[in-house]
């Protein structure tokens, strides 16, 4: 039977970590491939960190003909991708920095940007993108019904559900729109409910993160015991 590890995905497109199985043989340039719609990006724009089983990071894998066993990876490790065109517009969790900004002109004319690489997928797809205002209104219409104090579930993308409390609904000094403060039930989060030095709520670290609207879910959502995790 073909050697498996049960590998950690993180990424920097998203707060929620994932757990996946790659067979040992597969080469780098195949996972960057499988990693695309994960990440936002073409596997050309992106790096590959390696941290093992104590989270210490072992370093950067970029000889993408060798397989996983060769560079080093074994079961339990955690594989971080990330988008080195610094262009990733989905961060669903905006605990971020103040980092460098170009204009949508300038932007659009990137090739390796991942509006790019979404316009070229959609395109063979024949499917036509949401006005950026159609999106604006999702959002605002998403938040009118949400409340802080209300139990929620979050589900960014294809990612995991993960459950929490609303502590948070308004607009933000990092980036524009609404968004959603939400105090998880599990350490799952970036932040303390604090962005760039400004606070929006209070947690634990790690147990806060922002959204946006058309991510959450409010409800009856309890607390999950050990078993259903």
């Amino acid at each position: 039977m073909a050697e498996v590890f049960d590998l950690e995905i993180t990424t920097n497109a998203t707060e929620f970590p994932m757990e996946k199985k790659y067979a040992a043989t597969i080469s780098l340039n195949d996972l960057k491939k499988k990693l695309e719609l994960v990440v936002g990006t073409t596997a050309e724009s992106m790096r590959i960190q390696l941290y093992d089983g104590d989270d210490q990071l072992k370093g950067e894998l970029t000889d993408g003909t060798k397989s996983l066993k060769e560079l080093g990876v074994r079961d339990g490790f955690r594989i971080h991708a990330v988008d080195v065109t610094g262009g990733n517009e989905d961060f669903k969790d905006e605990s971020m920095v103040d980092k460098y900004e170009m204009s949508d002109d300038a932007y659009n004319k990137r090739t390796d940007s991942v509006r790019a690489w979404k316009k070229k997928i959609q395109e063979e797809q024949g499917v036509v993108p949401e006005p950026v205002e159609k999106s604006v209104k999702l959002n605002e219409e998403a938040a009118k019904g949400i409340t802080v104090g209300d139990r929620c579930e979050v589900t960014v993308g294809g990612q995991m559900a993960r459950r929490g409390e609303i502590a948070f609904v308004g607009t933000t000094k990092f980036k524009d729109g609404v968004w959603v403060g939400v105090k998880y039930d599990e350490p799952v989060g970036k932040n303390d409910g604090s962005v760039a030095g400004v606070r929006y709520f209070d947690c634990e670290a790690k147990y806060g993160g922002f959204v946006r609207p058309v991510d959450v879910k409010v409800g009856d959502f309890p607390e999950l015991s050990i078993d259903e995790i």
